[in-house]
Order: structure tokens, then C-alpha cells, then sequence
């Protein structure tokens, strides 16, 4: 089967570099080692560029990640209206906002166009599904994963640093409280801003307590080693996440990363987390649960079983839809 992958390229080049897990690729690696054929192209706002690829290569399907619907319009319109008839299979990591009016009626219509979509949250399938915007036989929820074979070949230590790697709608200001009050070791790493969020403070604000480690990174894939080696011998990972952001499942990289390299997770609790990635996870609301969470980690009260899910698990969920 020849498979179409429309995305960043660059993801997948540092996953040939060995920098990168394949999860962020979605799939599509565990695809092209059962033997199918990946042609692998960027994603472009040119609203001609999809249909450009499928002319030049003629695939069997078209297979988009992370179904942005602006940059893919024609594609959707075109197979919608059956003037292309390649399969389209996408995850669709967000609800559509928008879903009432002339505006819905076009979502609801491009939205028809995938042969499948595939979701990282039973709560944002359900939701979509119930908006009118798809059918529920056209969706499920595969259970991303980790890559395995990435993360069993890091080296890894029980050290002392409680560590957060995130960037994406992060609250530093209740992990900091959290971390004055109890003292233990933190170290941040993350980006100097992202996505609207700016995180140029974090210096400042971390300077008069000595148990917090701040390093602030480039924001670019390319860093991942570097916050790979930070996690591989972290005692705990931690994932604050911004309250007022959790309309989707934000943190679910983090969740990926503990799991793979089996280190303890405290995250801020989202109704967007299927249990299934959560179960022995502490999860946690309030700063004084972040307080309480931290003491349980370093009296070492806490087991580590997390659910058995891979990328590998969730491409075998996939490939029936191919």
C-alpha cells in the first residue's frame, strides 16, 4: 500500500536522526515497517498543494496527523463532493469550535470527506459526534502511545530532580509555589515562549529559591535530547497544566514520556485524559495537591504501573481502517 503522509517533515527527519520517538509521526512509521510504502511530504497553506501530491504520486491513501482543515480545504471539498475518491484517514486533535450556522455546515461537510478520523480523547470524539459535525461509525479513539523501541534503548537513573519539560499552556506559577513550600529539588525546561505563552519570567521569578532549576530551551524539536537526558534520570515528572486551557488533551505528550521511560507523573487532572493514560498517575488540582503529591513521591510511597500502550498497540488499533 502506498500511503500519502502530508505534515511537518521535519519531525520525521529527526526521527531518521534517532532524536525523535516515532509516536510524533503518528503511526506512520509502524506503517512503513509492516512494509508499506511512506511517501512523505510537507504540509503547506497553499490550498493546492494537496491536490499537487496526490496527482504527483497517486497514493492508495492519504494519511494527515494532525488535520489542520484550512491548510487541507480542497482535499476535504474535492473527496466530500467525490471529485477525488483516494481515501483521506486524519487525526483530528481538536473539536472544531465553531458549531452553529453556514460555518458548521462547511465543517460538517469537509469533515465528511475522511474515510476515517481518529481522535486522542474519547471526550473529544464524543463531543464532536454529539455537535452533528461527524458520525460516530467514522470515528475512534486508537489509544496513542509511546514508542518502545525508542525509549527502552535510553539510558536511565533515579535521580533527584523533580523535572518539567512541557511548553504548551503550562502553569509554572502553582508548580513554583508548590516547589517553595516543600523544598524539593525542581528543574524546568522549557521554551522562552509558545503558542501565546510566554515564559520569559521564569529567571526572575525562580531566583531566590535555590531548590528550583530553570533552563530555558529554543523551541524546536531538535532540543528533545536534551530534555530526553533531563527525564531519563529525573526521580519524578511533573506536568502543571493552565486550568483556563484544558478544552483538550494538553499534557498528553508529558504522559507519553512517563510512560515510555516508566518514571512517576504527577499532572494537573484533564477531563480530556482517557484513564487509560492516567491509571497510576497522581493526578492533582489544588496546590496543596501538588504539596501532598511531592511528600507521597519522597517518602517513596508510590508504586509506578501505568497501562500497557505503545504506538505499536495503537497502529495495530489503526490499520484496520486502512
Amino acid at each position: 500500500m502506498k500511503i500519502l503522509y502530508i505534515a511537518r517533515t521535519d519531525t520525521y527527519r529527526y526521527y531518521c536522526n534517532g532524536i525523535n520517538p516515532s509516536h510524533w509521526l503518528y503511526g506512520a512509521v509502524e506503517m512503513e515497517k509492516e512494509g508499506n510504502e511512506v511517501v512523505w511530504e510537507e504540509e503547506s497553506q497553499n490550498l493546492w498543494n494537496d491536490y499537487r501530491l496526490v496527482r504527483k504520486y497517486h497514493p492508495d491513501v492519504v494519511f494527515i496527523p494532525n488535520l489542520n482543515l484550512r491548510n487541507h480545504l480542497l482535499l476535504l471539498f474535492f473527496t466530500a463532493l467525490h471529485l477525488m475518491h483516494i481515501p483521506v484517514i486524519a487525526y483530528l486533535h481538536h473539536e472544531p469550535k465553531v458549531k452553529r450556522g453556514a460555518k458548521a455546515c462547511f465543517y460538517r461537510l469537509l469533515l465528511s470527506a475522511p474515510k476515517h478520523l481518529f481522535f486522542l480523547s474519547s471526550k473529544t470524539m464524543d463531543e464532536t459526534v454529539k455537535a452533528g459535525l461527524v458520525k460516530a461509525k467514522k470515528c475512534s479513539v486508537p489509544y496513542w502511545g509511546p514508542d518502545m523501541d525508542f525509549y527502552n534503548k535510553v539510558e536511565k537513573n533515579k535521580g533527584k530532580w523533580f523535572v518539567s519539560t512541557g511548553k504548551e499552556n503550562r502553569d509554572f506559577d502553582i508548580l513554583i509555589e508548590a516547589f517553595r513550600r516543600t523544598g524539593a529539588p525542581l528543574k524546568i525546561m522549557t521554551a522562552k515562549s509558545h503558542a501565546g505563552n510566554d515564559y520569559s519570567d521564569l529567571v526572575e521569578k525562580c531566583k531566590d529559591f535555590p531548590n528550583i532549576k530553570v533552563v530555558i530551551t529554543e523551541n524546536s524539536g531538535n532540543v528533545y535530547p536534551q530534555m530526553l537526558d533531563a527525564m531519563a534520570n529525573a526521580k519524578v515528572l511533573v506536568c502543571p497544566l493552565r486550568k483556563d486551557k484544558l478544552n483538550y488533551c494538553v499534557g498528553l505528550s508529558t504522559i507519553a514520556d512517563a510512560i515510555g521511560l516508566q518514571k512517576p507523573l504527577i499532572i494537573t487532572r484533564n477531563q480530556y485524559h482517557d484513564e487509560m493514560y492516567t491509571k497510576g498517575m497522581e493526578i492533582v488540582d489544588s496546590v496543596d495537591d501538588w504539596v501532598k503529591a511531592i511528600e507521597k513521591i519522597e517518602k517513596g510511597q508510590y508504586n509506578c504501573c501505568y497501562s500497557d500502550i505503545s504506538m505499536l498497540s495503537c497502529w495495530k488499533n489503526m490499520k484496520r481502517y486502512f
